[in-house]
């Protein structure tokens, strides 16, 4: 879909987060636009293809098949688990978006999101009711650092943890974990 709806090569999916979607995978995916890597009329890289090709002949990036096991297991519920990860992600945006402690909710699926529209083209189509916008939610509270920080660390439901796709709800507060270069607020 990427290739005809967007134009793109290539795309990397980390089997690690959403394809294994229970946390005990390792492993990642290029997929090419084209089977053969000639598509010269749509100006496709060949060359990108043929140096992926010699990596793997070289260096040997297959996975192992325990991985492969868990990345098919993965695979065979990944349609149902996303559709809940955007049902619920967009349940708590919504209710966050309105929350009185809460400064701003980032969340592609909001209409007052600045790329909303941009997302309504990429990925609104996957499922009804404007809930296909991810599983991923960020928010801003008001106060400073602290106040955040003790935001996170009061969650019953959610986790304290830094991972994705996985059966489990998480939170962080991301300066934390990036320390004093990150740009998040």
């Amino acid at each position: 879909p990427l290739s005809a709806s967007l134009g793109a090569d290539v795309v990397l999916h980390s089997l690690t987060k959403y394809v294994g979607g229970h946390s005990d995978l390792l492993g990642g995916a290029l997929v090419f636009r084209t089977e053969s890597g000639v598509d010269d009329k749509a100006g496709f890289n060949t060359k990108l293809l043929e140096s992926v090709r010699t990596m793997q002949t070289l260096i040997g990036s297959g996975l192992s098949p325990m991985d492969s096991w868990l990345a098919l297991r993965g695979m065979r519920s990944l349609k149902v688990r996303v559709q809940q990860q955007c049902k619920t992600a967009s349940a708590v945006a919504k209710f966050l978006d309105k929350h009185e402690h809460v400064e701003v909710c980032h969340y592609p699926g909001l209409e007052r999101h600045p790329q909303h529209e941009l997302a309504k083209r990429q990925m609104g189509w996957s499922l009804p009711d404007s809930q296909g916008f991810g599983g991923m939610v960020s928010f801003e509270i008001k106060g400073d650092a602290a106040e955040a920080i003790r935001v996170v660390g009061k969650l019953k439901v959610f986790g304290r943890a830094t991972s994705l796709g996985g059966t489990e709800s998480l939170a962080e507060h991301r300066r934390s974990v990036e320390g004093e270069v990150s740009d998040t607020p």
